[in-house]
């Protein structure tokens, strides 16, 4: 990401006069993973396609970016790229957009509910299924991502309205997971050279979006009314389907300071706000106690070991 170099090191002239994180801009689109097999735990052909449809009609160009570079959950199974469905998910979006060149694709164990130290409240696979129809094993693959769409919403709900201690420590973790991405790109933002624009699709699960939405969204409706959170997820359109995405706009003005983070939703049938941006100060301390509760976490988080750091399939 052409980040600034350590100041230690003794740079050519040219780079000393560079500027460093002015005006700078990383759109990181947010996706919920394809559509999923129930069975494999792997994106569907149907899922496959849906997110190259999605990321087609988000109106993103290459031409707008000097980088591409697409992060996703580790959790597996894997499929022969070596990509659970979120990183699969995010790499396939950020393939279509870059048109197949000049973009990478990363790991992160951030986004990954497996590696959430905070006990599960209920019991995902059953609870889901639950919510599945009988005849779901009959449906056609597009009766299968709608009945899965509507089972995950169900289940989101579900947890949304779990008040128990235990339900919001391991909501408040699951906010924090996201949260912590979006510091760690706004850190991100005061190293790369000004003017920079970089564009990062992030591959996750359900419900940590909605886990930070409750938290931290900030919506002004069309009375300027500032309403903070919400007590019913439809309040915001629901879930996010498969494959459906929204962004948040990282950004720096012409003095190198954080701008709010203005939140869009790719899904124009969603309830139309005037503005919708993420609550810095509850962003900072979710971020805050996520890496108090990973203090193993460090400079390599969005990166594997020996991962390589450039993928052009």
């Amino acid at each position: 990401m052409n980040e600034r170099p350590p100041e230690s090191i003794e740079r050519p002239l040219e780079s000393i006069e560079k500027s460093w994180g002015k005006n700078v801009e990383i759109t990181l689109k947010i996706i919920r993973h394809g559509d999923r097999d129930p069975n494999t735990n792997m994106l569907t052909d149907f899922g496959i396609d849906e997110t190259k449809i999605r990321a087609n009609e988000s109106g993103l160009n290459k031409n707008d970016f000097d980088v591409v570079h697409a992060i996703g959950s580790t959790v597996g199974p894997y499929d022969e790229n070596g990509r659970g469905r979120a990183e699969a998910t995010a790499h396939i979006y950020a393939k279509e957009i870059a048109r197949g060149e000049n973009f990478n694709t990363r790991k992160t164990e951030v986004l990954a509910y497996d590696k959430l130290k905070s006990k599960v409240p209920y019991d995902h696979k059953a609870v889901y299924n639950s919510f599945l129809p009988k005849n779901f094993a009959d449906l056609s693959p597009k009766e299968k991502a709608k009945a899965g769409v509507e089972a995950q919403g169900k289940l989101v709900d579900f947890v949304l309205a779990l008040d128990t201690p235990e339900a919001e420590k391991y909501k408040e973790e699951g906010a924090g997971s996201v949260a912590y991405i979006i510091k760690h790109y706004q850190e991100v933002a005061h190293r790369l050279e000004s003017g920079k624009k970089d564009l990062v699709p992030a591959g996750m699960h359900g419900t940590f979006m909605e886990f930070l939405f409750q938290k931290a969204l900030i919506r002004k409706d069309v009375e300027g009314k500032e309403i903070k959170g919400f007590n019913d997820l439809s309040e915001i359109g629901g879930q996010h389907n498969v494959s459906e995405a929204f962004t948040i706009k990282i950004k720096t003005d012409q003095d190198g300071n954080d701008e709010p983070l203005v939140i869009t939703f790719d899904n124009t049938n969603r309830p139309a706000f005037t503005k919708l941006f993420l609550d810095q100060s509850v962003t900072d301390e979710l971020s805050k106690k996520y890496k108090e509760l990973h203090p193993e976490i460090g400079v390599g988080v969005l990166r594997e070991k020996n991962e390589p750091a450039i993928q052009t399939e």
